[in-house]
C-alpha cells in the first residue's frame, strides 16, 4: 500500500496537468492517473474510433493567446490555431517544465473511489490502490456520447454518431449519398466541411434551436468556400480591458454585434453570425455557445449545404423537419456531444451535478473533493476556466482561503446557479454551458479581489504609461488571468504584454499604435454605432430579409479554384 499523497488528480489532460501544477505550486505532494498510455487526454489522438479523442483534422477553435498557460507560452510556431500534434507537444513540454511528467502513472483507469476514515482510497482497473487526502476529478466531458434518442432513432438509414468518426470521409460517401449533420457545434462543422470540400454528396446541416457562430479568423473574399489562415489574426483576441469597459457582455455587447457580423460574413446583416432564417432565435450575443467554426458558414452561403431546423421525425428513409421540409437520406451524422462519467464515485457524492458545485469546483458536501474542466464558457476558451479554478483553488489547498460548511456550500452553488439560468434566460440543455466573464466576477469575489480595478491600481498610468496602456489591450486570456490575480510579474511577462495587445479594428495589429488612438478608435466605433442604434437596424433588417426570402445574405457563387487548407 503506497503512502497518502496530498492530492490524487484523475486524468492527465489539460485540466489535470493544471490541476497537478497548480497543486505542486501551493506546497502538496500530487499523483496523477490517467487511463491511458500518455497524457493528453482527447488531444492525444488516436485512429482508434472506439478512443474518444479528438478528430483527425482537428484545428483548435480558440486562438493560441486565449487557449495556452498564463506563464508557460505555446510558441508561434503552432501558428495562430494549432493542431492536436501541436496541443500535445505542447502539453508535453508543459508536464517536463513544471516536473509533472514522473508524477503521471499511465495506464490507470480509476474504477473505484471511496472515502475510508478521511482518506481517499482509489483502485484500478489492474489493480493497484492508491491513497490521497485530497481527490481532484479531471476526466473531462469526452467520456460517453450522448445517445441517439427521439425522432432520428426511427431513422432506417445510416445513423452514426460523431464520436465513431476520425474523419468525415470515413462515412465512404458519393455522389448518390444524402447526408444529414445533425447539430451545431463545432465537430458538426467540421464534418460538414469536410464533407462539403472533399466528397460530392449532398449535404443538409439541421440545427435544433439556434446557433450563434462565429470565425476564428476574418472573413476575406477570395478564398475558397471554408479556407482561412491559421495564421491570420485570431477574432477572439479583440476581447480586452479597455473594451470590456466600453461594451458589456450582460448586454450583448452594444456597438459591436455589426462588427462581428462583418468579420464573420463580411456583410452587416448576418444575423447572429449566420443570417439563416431557420437557425435564428432571439437570444443576445453569450447567451448561447457560439460555434466559432464559422468558416463552415461559406458552404451553406454558396449553396453546397442546405441548411434545416431541428428534425421532427423520421419515416423510414425520410427525414421530416420542424419546418415541414422533407427529404430522402442516406445517412443521418448526430453530432449529439458528450457527459461525463463519475460511475467511479460513490452514488451519494454524484447525486450533486457538476453546475451544482461551490464555485463550479468544490463538492459543497465532501470539499476534499474538487472538480477541473467541466465549466463549459460560451466563448474564449476551456484551458482558460481551468486555470481560473486552479487559481481559486490553490488559495484553498494553501490555506490562504477557507470554506464555509455544507450547507452554506450548497446554498451558494443553488444561488449561483440560479444567477446564471437568469443570465442565459432559457432552460440550458447542457447545464454546464457558462458565461466566462459572468464566471470571472464570480471567482474574483471568491478569491475576495476586484479584478479590473486590482490590474488598472498595479499599473498606475502615472509610475510606467507604457506598461497601462499595454496591459489594458490584453486579451482576454489566462495570460491576462495572470496580470490581476499574480502578485509578481516577471520580465518575460512585460515582454508578452506587446504580443498580447488586443489589434486594432479589420486586423490590423501594429505595435506602435499609442493607446489614445486605440481608444479614440474604439470609442468611435462603438459611440457612432450606439448612437445611431446600427446594431438593432441591422439585425431588423436581417429578419426580415429572412422572413421573406429564407435568407439575409444572397447565394455566393464560387469564383476560385479549390485550394488545400492553409
Amino acid at each position: 500500500m503506497r503512502e497518502a499523497v496530498d492530492l490524487l488528480v484523475i486524468g492527465a489532460g489539460w485540466a489535470g496537468l493544471y490541476a497537478a501544477k497548480y497543486a505542486l505550486e501551493a506546497g502538496l505532494d500530487v499523483t496523477i492517473l490517467e487511463a491511458r498510455e500518455d497524457l493528453g487526454g482527447v488531444w492525444y489522438y488516436a485512429d482508434d474510433p472506439g478512443t474518444i479523442t479528438v478528430m483527425r483534422n482537428t484545428v483548435s477553435s480558440s486562438s493560441r493567446h486565449v487557449t495556452e498557460a498564463s506563464d508557460f507560452p505555446m510558441g508561434k510556431a503552432a501558428g495562430n490555431f494549432f493542431r492536436h500534434q501541436d496541443a500535445l507537444a505542447y502539453l508535453h513540454r508543459y508536464a517536463n517544465r513544471f516536473g509533472l511528467t514522473d508524477r503521471i502513472v499511465t495506464g490507470a483507469k480509476v474504477i473505484h473511489a471511496y472515502k475510508d476514515h478521511g482518506c481517499w482510497q482509489i483502485q484500478t482497473q489492474d489493480g493497484r490502490t492508491f491513497k490521497s487526502r485530497r481527490l481532484a476529478v479531471a476526466t473531462g466531458v469526452h467520456q460517453r456520447p450522448r445517445s441517439i434518442s427521439g425522432p432520428v432513432s426511427n431513422f432506417t438509414g445510416a445513423l452514426v454518431h460523431a464520436a465513431e468518426l476520425k474523419h468525415a470521409l470515413d462515412l465512404s460517401v458519393g455522389e448518390e449519398d444524402h447526408v444529414v449533420v445533425y447539430g451545431g457545434g463545432e465537430t458538426a462543422a467540421d464534418i460538414v466541411h469536410d464533407l462539403a470540400a472533399e466528397t460530392k454528396a449532398k449535404i443538409t446541416w439541421a440545427i435544433r434551436g439556434g446557433q450563434h457562430f462565429f470565425r476564428k479568423a476574418a472573413f476575406k473574399p477570395g478564398r475558397p468556400p471554408g479556407v482561412y489562415d491559421r495564421d491570420d489574426t485570431a477574432l477572439d483576441e479583440y476581447s480586452c480591458g479597455v473594451l470590456g469597459v466600453m461594451t458589456s457582455a450582460q448586454k450583448g455587447v452594444p456597438g459591436m454585434r455589426h462588427v462581428g457580423n462583418i468579420a464573420t460574413s463580411g456583410s452587416v446583416f448576418s444575423y447572429q453570425g449566420h443570417g439563416v432564417a431557420e437557425w435564428q432565435n432571439e437570444r443576445p450575443l453569450y447567451r448561447q455557445f457560439f460555434n466559432k467554426n464559422g468558416h463552415t458558414l461559406e458552404h451553406v452561403w454558396n449553396g453546397r449545404v442546405t441548411p434545416a431546423p431541428g428534425i421532427a421525425k423520421c419515416i423510414g428513409d425520410k427525414v421530416i423537419f420542424e419546418n415541414q421540409r422533407e427529404l430522402q437520406a442516406t445517412h443521418i451524422v448526430c453530432s449529439f456531444g458528450y457527459q461525463p462519467d463519475f460511475s467511479f464515485l460513490p452514488e451519494a457524492l454524484t447525486a450533486v451535478p457538476t453546475d451544482r458545485l461551490y464555485r463550479l469546483v468544490f463538492h459543497p458536501g465532501e470539499p476534499s473533493l474538487a472538480f477541473f474542466g467541466f465549466a463549459r464558457p460560451t466563448i474564449l476558451s476551456l484551458p482558460y476556466m481551468i486555470e481560473l479554478q486552479c487559481l481559486y483553488a490553490t488559495r484553498v489547498w494553501s490555506g490562504q482561503l477557507g470554506l464555509p460548511d455544507a450547507e452554506t456550500m450548497h446554498a451558494q452553488a443553488a444561488e449561483d446557479a440560479n444567477a446564471l439560468d437568469s443570465f442565459f434566460g432559457y432552460e440550458r440543455r447542457n447545464r454546464n454551458i457558462t458565461c466566462p466573464f459572468w464566471y470571472l466576477e464570480v471567482m474574483m469575489k471568491a478569491m475576495e479581489e476586484n479584478g479590473m480595478h486590482r490590474l488598472f491600481s498595479r499599473f498606475d498610468p502615472r509610475r510606467d504609461w507604457d506598461v497601462f496602456s499595454r496591459v489594458s489591450r490584453v486579451s482576454a486570456s489566462p495570460f491576462l488571468l495572470r496580470l490581476i490575480t499574480s502578485d509578481e510579474i516577471r520580465h518575460e511577462d512585460k515582454e508578452r504584454m506587446g504580443e498580447y495587445a488586443s489589434p486594432m479594428p479589420f486586423g490590423k495589429r501594429r505595435r506602435d499604435v499609442s493607446f489614445l488612438r486605440y481608444v479614440l478608435t474604439y470609442g468611435l466605433i462603438i459611440g457612432f454605432s450606439r448612437l445611431l442604434r446600427l446594431d438593432d437596424l441591422f439585425d431588423a433588417i436581417a429578419r426580415r430579409r429572412m422572413a421573406k426570402r429564407g435568407r439575409a445574405l444572397a447565394i455566393r457563387p464560387t469564383t476560385c479554384k479549390p485550394m488545400e487548407q492553409e
